[in-house]
């Protein structure tokens, strides 16, 4: 499967102030396609740390963008989501899930909008304050256990990667695809044809074998390069019993 372009989407951190998590939060946008990193009022890093963490990644980090405040690093973003798990008076009314807001920015024009998204942390201690959540479009959070609900910083950047990479392929998620009944029927012919050859049909019924075989390949789901090498089996042992052996 193609690299998929998630270039309009970018992680802005806040405050965050531990290398090894700036670091991890590296990784772990790159694990899922995700290359934009923008560091809003966040300190110079030790550096071996952070590299140390990245594993990967330190590209990631060195490519990032640096902004005074997070004001700044919203300028040129068409929409932006603070990923938060508190609540408040003072604080956005209502708050999308993190697969809502995968969701969502993949639905009608947003999916079409070649505007930047971004997905917005606050720092390891405070998270996002009520003036920072403000100035994003909407609050967002990740679904968590009301006996521990907190999540490290690169953890939570993670679920939000995931959730944006998920939206984005699909139904196209790299799995195996098998194949067609049309496929396989094809295939199932030229093996009993093989079979016929050697006149194994006149031990034993044939239309029942090849309805056995073609039923064991589709709840196999072989994918085509499977069935390739099932039917090549096949054709090799009768090619070998023709000739009387195996070949020098």
């Amino acid at each position: 499967m193609a690299e998929l372009d998630l270039s309009r989407f970018v992680i802005v951190l806040c405050r965050a102030e531990e290398p090894g998590n700036v670091g991890s939060v590296c990784r772990a946008m790159k694990t899922m396609g995700i290359t934009r990193l923008a560091l809003a009022g966040c300190p110079e890093y030790e550096e071996s740390r952070l590299r140390m963490m990245a594993v990967h990644a330190a590209d990631v980090f060195e490519s990032a963008q640096r902004f005074g405040d997070l004001a700044s690093a919203l300028g040129a973003c068409a929409m932006s989501g603070g990923f938060t798990r508190r609540r408040g008076e003072r604080r956005k009314s209502f708050s999308l899930s993190a697969a809502d807001f995968a969701s969502r920015v993949f639905e009608g024009a947003a999916s079409r909008s070649s505007g930047t998204v971004a997905m917005v942390f606050g720092n390891e201690r405070t998270g996002l304050t009520e003036e920072e959540l403000a100035l994003c479009s909407l609050a967002v959070h990740i679904p968590s256990s009301d006996g521990f609900p907190s999540l490290n910083l690169a953890q939570a950047v993670q679920i939000a990667c995931y959730e944006l990479r998920k939206n984005a392929i699909g139904e196209i998620d790299g799995s195996a695809e098998p194949v067609t009944r049309e496929a396989a029927d094809a295939a199932v012919a030229r093996v009993a044809e093989d079979l016929r050859s050697l006149g194994f049909f006149r031990q034993t019924g044939g239309s029942r074998l090849v309805d056995f075989l073609r039923d064991t390949v589709e709840r196999s789901a072989y994918t085509p390069s499977e069935l390739r090498y099932y039917e090549n089996l096949f054709h090799k042992m009768a090619s070998l019993a023709r000739r009387g052996g195996p070949a020098p």
